[in-house]
């Protein structure tokens, strides 16, 4: 997955988000990293065999169209090859074309959902719970990944360096996935919400990459000193890139929360929302539906507990009873018990 040129352009435009601040111009402004994202990558239609791609009303003129978002936990690229096979799958069983809508941030996929732009959407956990008090989304299916339907946030450093803990990251180069993310940021602020710290005055400089694999590269790479990725993309890319094993390391590991869920916009019918619950429930007893699973890396999709997004709600509530800056940035917050890695291992 990782190959030298895709390196070698990922470690060019880090350098370059670094020395001019080069900004995404139609949201919140961060600091990025990433690689540079390939054009036309904004929708893809699903290769399925009564779809013809560039061929107008495929599926017929009153064909209407149904499009799942979803924001990179991966690169771009690699993002659309593990989504293909969902698309195909999809549309065969809805017998309508299905679009995969690709942004950047879990905020612009949040926007999409709030317009009635995307009808299904794979949300971060903190989106899932915003977007379900608003009434704006309704919850799907849940991923289960080897076995278990929760995730971690994890803070990784390079291995061989002599940080063992977040408090030795104190005024080193950090990087977090995306704002909207609880184990790519979210989490690290309520960290250093208990240590009585701000991430603006305790780490010389904080960048976003909005891809886990981009984090997981700029660690291995050296280019940050730490970074907070999510524990199933982490260890999905440890799996299939071999490469990487002993290049990093798990120095703090956050408690369990669900994983992010596969939503529906409250815009779209009741049936149709049944229909895509149904969809998901049985699509590992398919073998097609087993294929375009294993692509994502998911052993099949489950009801869930809404009872593990509380780490998250409990956060969050904290932040409504003042300043949600002064809540994330500054003030004590509550955790459960944080799981600190054993240097000696």
């Amino acid at each position: 997955m990782f190959d030298k040129r895709a390196k070698q352009c990922f470690g060019f435009f880090f350098l370059f988000m670094l020395a001019v601040g080069l900004f995404a111009g139609c949201r919140p402004i961060y600091p990025e990293l990433k690689l540079n994202p390939p054009e036309n990558l904004d929708t893809v239609t699903a290769p399925t065999p009564n779809y013809q791609p560039n061929v107008p009303d495929s599926f017929g003129p009153e064909a209407v169209y149904v499009r799942l978002a979803v924001a990179p936990v991966f690169s771009p690229l690699q993002t659309r090859e593990n989504y293909l096979k969902l698309l195909a799958y999809l549309s065969d069983k809805l017998e309508q074309p299905v679009e995969l809508v690709l942004r950047s941030t879990y905020a612009e996929i949040d926007q999409l959902l709030k317009q009635s732009l995307a009808d299904i959407a794979f949300v971060g956990s903190r989106s899932y719970i915003e977007l379900e008090k608003s009434g704006e989304i309704e919850l799907l299916a849940i991923p289960q990944i080897k076995g278990q339907n929760e995730h971690h946030s994890y803070i990784i450093v390079p291995d061989k360096s002599n940080v063992y803990s977040l408090e030795d990251l104190r005024g080193e180069k950090f990087l977090f996935t995306d704002p909207l993310s609880f184990p790519g940021k979210l989490y690290v602020l309520c960290r250093l919400s208990q240590m009585g710290k701000r991430p603006e005055t305790f780490f010389s400089d904080t960048i976003y990459s909005y891809s886990n694999d981009s984090s997981v590269i700029a660690v291995t790479e050296g280019w940050v000193r730490g970074a907070a990725v999510d524990s199933v993309v982490y260890n999905y890319l440890l799996e299939k890139n071999p490469e990487l094993e002993g290049k990093t390391r798990i120095i703090e590991t956050s408690p369990a929360v669900g994983n992010p869920p596969i939503v529906v916009s409250s815009s779209v019918p009741v049936e149709f929302r049944e229909k895509l619950k149904d969809i998901f429930s049985v699509m590992h007893n398919d073998i097609k539906g087993r294929e375009a699973l294993a692509e994502m890396g998911v052993e099949c999709f489950v009801s869930g507990n809404d009872e593990n997004y509380d780490v998250i709600r409990r956060i969050l509530a904290e932040a409504e009873e003042g300043s949600q800056a002064d809540i994330l940035k500054g003030r004590e917050s509550e955790l459960p018990a944080v799981v600190e890695e054993d240097p000696a291992k």
